[in-house]
């Protein structure tokens, strides 16, 4: 039993130093990142008013399940932060939820100020050796109006964002308070400061850069729309 609390105990110790370095801030480059910018508004004109009804029951279901259920947020984050080359396949099993999302946030987004500063909190350890660079998210990150929101835990790796794709879904999350802002996973940002003392935690300072990057903008060809999302955008 105390050979068996030791190797564990060194295990521990081993884990801990080898991640010191922490998690990357980078560019995300294994990410889904369709913005579907251009490739919709055709349907959208012939688009019935019961169907844009039905639309706004979509939007409304896919922010809710997101922001209620955490598996499948975890879940359907993973699979867009490293689902790059299965896009195009039914390898991805996230098309329809994906798609409703992004289409959710970009109508809200404009429907409010274009910039805001909003905020985010984790237990994860990042790499802070990253001023003046470039990265994204990768995934659909949710946060808040103030650093005290209860949409996200965790106290070892903060953000202070200032996000100009990210729109407020608050009125649609199953999560009952004001000031919910969900980030999309093309939006840039440029890493303008670490602090590894504040009181809060170690913060990471991030502007939008105001210029997606969207590798994958308009990927799906017209049978792949119709067989994954069985909405022609």
């Amino acid at each position: 039993f105390k050979r068996k609390n030791v190797f564990t105990f060194s295990l521990c110790l081993w884990c801990f130093k080898n991640n010191t370095d922490g998690l990357p801030l980078d560019m995300a480059t294994e990410s889904i990142d369709d913005m579907y910018d251009g490739c919709r508004s055709e349907a959208r004109r012939k688009e019935t008013s019961a169907q844009a009804t039905e639309r706004k029951t979509e939007h409304a279901t896919v922010i809710y399940m997101y922001t209620k259920v955490k598996y499948i947020q975890q879940t359907f984050n993973k699979a867009v932060i490293t689902g790059k080359h299965k896009y195009s396949t039914n390898k991805f099993k996230f098309h329809y939820f994906y798609f409703y999302l992004v289409d959710a946030i970009q109508i809200l987004h404009h429907k409010h100020k274009p910039c805001r500063t909003t905020y985010h909190r984790t237990w994860r350890h990042y790499n802070h050796n990253v001023i003046d660079t470039n990265m994204r998210f990768g995934g659909f990150i949710l946060t808040g109006l103030t650093k005290q929101s209860s949409v996200f835990n965790g106290n070892v790796s903060c953000f202070e964002i200032q996000t100009c794709f990210g729109a407020d879904v608050a009125y649609y999350s199953a999560t009952k308070q004001m000031g919910q802002v969900l980030i999309p996973p093309y939006e840039v940002f440029r890493i303008t400061d670490v602090l590894t003392s504040d009181s809060w935690c170690r913060v990471v300072y991030i502007q939008s850069t105001k210029i997606p990057r969207t590798d994958l903008n308009c990927k799906l060809n017209h049978n792949e729309i119709s067989t994954y999302l069985g909405y022609r955008c």
